[in-house]
């Protein structure tokens, strides 16, 4: 098992004990590569695209039950590609696409002007370039525009979805800092901002992993206080803003969560995000942004600064990550850095206990692993000895009583430096 120092001669009876679904994830890689062996590498992306769908309709199991090759492929070329729900619309207002050259559009247009826009898409707070505090109002206004068209409509599942953000923003209301709605979907999609990232001394973008559906903020509000908490240890003060960043479709299983493509296709979205987060900063300095990937974000994170993309952000952290789709850190690029010093601001980290060591390899190597050369920071485990999920939790890498927790705040905060 990777770097975990682990060493057991049936990881697939191991995982299908531990967690059925990275067992199914298992099983399902092992079938794949062994139709790619057989019948040439020719087929590779094909092959994993329609699995993709295939894990997408439930209906991975065929794929690991059928032992003929040819009979695998026929089927999923057979099928649709899955349509995933699509992001709202953006109908062409003559603003630019291009996120500073908005922000500086959007200062010369009048409260009537804004208002206009916004009722022509009142999505409009989504486009990268508007502050924040705007990209906030607007999307408050279309969240309780959507609720009332989903109760009208009797939708209960959209109706869940608005009414879990509208608590959370609810739940909110005269803390401080102020939580920031910074993007909005008609899918339930979002992102949260704790404090206004435009006025930060140090930016975090916490990038959303596989669904949580039952309990999404659940996972981003208490994550997104551990990484302030982290920056205020850290930095007394400086003023840190966390956003929980999650407008893109994430996989909802493990054995989707094998598939690079959810990433892919949310790559372009995180580095108009980060664009944005440039683009409508106050004051003479930029702020310092990390991006934080754990779990199969950290494949969103890399799809970001990787595969010919740029990624503007200062850091990346991958916490509890098992491949992150490039095979090291020279295959990421990130804003002002050169190539030879990307390694100094890459860093990872993963506890020998996390289950997630149980996951094939279809993203690559793990980005802990020696050839990978991030800076590796040391996690220690809720349960030594024991593989477990609850080692992978973001908590358990925040921690207080993980020394991971005090080199994550160090990086926030502009002092990766001082993490060895």
């Amino acid at each position: 098992m990777r770097g975990a120092g682990w060493r057991h001669d049936d990881f697939d009876s191991l995982a299908e004990e531990l967690h059925p679904g990275i067992y199914q994830a298992r099983l399902l890689a092992r079938r794949l590569e062994q139709i790619v062996l057989d019948m040439g590498e020719g087929i590779s992306e094909t092959l994993y695209r329609r699995a993709r769908d295939a894990a997408l309709r439930g209906e991975h199991e065929l794929i690991t039950a059928d032992v003929d090759n040819n009979r695998v492929l026929a089927r999923l070329l057979r099928q649709q590609p899955v349509g995933l729900p699509p992001g709202p619309a953006v109908p062409d207002l003559g603003l630019p696409g291009n996120p500073h050259r908005l922000r500086d559009a959007w200062e010369n247009l009048s409260a009537s002007d804004r208002a206009e826009l916004f009722h022509m898409d009142p999505f409009i707070g989504n486009r990268d370039g508007i502050p924040q505090a705007d990209r906030d109002i607007y999307h408050r206004r279309t969240l309780d525009d959507l609720l009332r068209r989903a109760e009208n409509s009797g939708d209960v599942a959209r109706i869940d979805m608005y009414r879990e953000i509208k608590t959370a923003l609810g739940n909110a209301e005269g803390e401080e800092p102020r939580l920031h709605l910074s993007y909005l979907d008609s899918n339930g999609r979002f992102a949260l901002s704790r404090d206004n990232p435009d006025f930060a001394d140090n930016n975090v973008v916490l990038l959303a992993a596989a669904a949580r559906d039952f309990d999404r903020l659940g996972y981003a509000i208490p994550t997104s206080q551990q990484l302030r908490q982290l920056a205020l240890l850290a930095s007394p003060n400086a003023r840190t803003s966390v956003t929980f960043w999650g407008g893109y479709h994430q996989p909802k299983s493990m054995v989707q969560a094998m598939f690079p493509h959810f990433a892919q296709d949310g790559a372009v979205a995180v580095r108009n995000y980060h664009e944005g987060l440039r683009a409508t900063h106050e004051g003479p300095r930029p702020a310092h942004t990390t991006t934080i990937g754990h779990s199969y974000a950290s494949v969103l994170a890399a799809q970001a600064a990787g595969h010919g993309g740029t990624l503007n952000t200062d850091n990346i952290v991958f916490m509890g990550s098992w491949g992150t789709g490039v095979d090291r850190v020279t295959d990421l690029s990130l804003t002002g850095v050169t190539p030879e010093r990307t390694g100094e601001r890459v860093f990872a980290t993963m506890s020998d206990s996390d289950i997630m060591h149980l996951m094939p390899e279809t993203l690559g190597p793990a980005p802990t692993d020696g050839t990978y050369n991030a800076r590796n920071m040391e996690s220690t485990s809720l349960m030594p000895g024991n593989l477990n999920i609850y080692d992978h939790d973001a908590d358990a890498y925040l921690h207080s009583s993980n020394p991971a927790s005090e080199s994550v705040g160090l990086i926030i905060t502009g002092q990766g430096d001082m993490v060895r």
